[in-house]
């Protein structure tokens, strides 16, 4: 459950794990993409908070509208809510409102990106009654089996790496399956092609930052994209909310 990550990932950064729970959540570190977000997001607040909190009055002050937050919001009467109470003994003012920070933007962030990721579906024409690897290919793509379809793509891009549709779906398949890296570098060569996708792919590196809160970066790709794209209004309306 990503509140129960996000307080884990508070006791982990304030030193409040016994040996066993640290390594446990290290090793889930090591390949848990949602908790390694988590861990990034808790260090970004904590750097902006110690750079806005001048003295201690003010850390108190924190504190104080923590705790009335808490009497306030945080209470049993509505269903999904976190009840702050049984972890306001261990976390610092500060810490506090590093994870009421987190809850608060955690959704917003993944409202936001739900919003703005549209994956085209990969059409393939019509080629006869014999199915082959491209139209196996597409059909996982688009139930969304992207693991199952980056296999599939893979071969079909090792054996035509300037076939732009499938570079382009290659990469968004591999953005999707947590090779984000790989993904970009692909998406980014199509960019400086010259292909119908060229543009498409700089909507969807522009959502892979997204993904990761890289707003900075986000906007950079997003302004890639000339009114004469198919994603240029999107792009415009998100520019407008980052």
């Amino acid at each position: 459950m990503t509140e129960d990550k996000i307080l884990w990932t508070a006791q982990y950064v304030e030193g409040d794990l016994n040996e066993e729970e640290r390594l446990a959540f290290e090793n889930l570190l090591s390949y848990d993409e949602e908790l390694k977000q988590h861990l990034a997001d808790y260090y970004d607040i904590h750097s902006s908070l110690q750079m806005e909190l001048a003295s201690d009055s003010n850390r108190n002050t924190l504190v104080e509208t923590i705790k009335t937050l808490n009497k306030e919001h945080f209470v049993a009467e509505q269903p999904r809510v976190v009840k702050f109470n049984p972890y306001l003994r261990w976390v610092s003012g500060v810490a506090a409102v590093l994870v009421l920070g987190m809850l608060i933007w955690e959704p917003w962030r993944s409202n936001l990106y739900e919003e703005f990721n549209a994956v085209p579906q990969m059409s393939v024409a019509e080629r006869g009654a014999e199915k082959t690897d491209l139209d196996h290919a597409a059909g996982l793509f688009n139930e969304q089996k992207y693991a199952e379809a980056k296999v599939v793509l893979a071969k079909l891009h090792a054996t035509d790496a300037q076939n732009a549709m499938i570079s382009y779906y290659y990469g968004v398949a591999l953005m999707e399956t947590s090779e984000v890296a790989k993904g970009r570098l692909l998406l980014e060569e199509l960019f400086n092609g010259a292909s119908v996708y060229k543009y498409d792919a700089a909507y969807a590196v522009a959502m892979s930052y997204l993904k990761e809160d890289q707003k900075t970066d986000c906007k950079f790709w997003l302004e890639k994209i000339p009114k004469d794209a198919s994603h240029y209004e999107q792009a415009q309306n998100l520019l407008k909310k980052l």
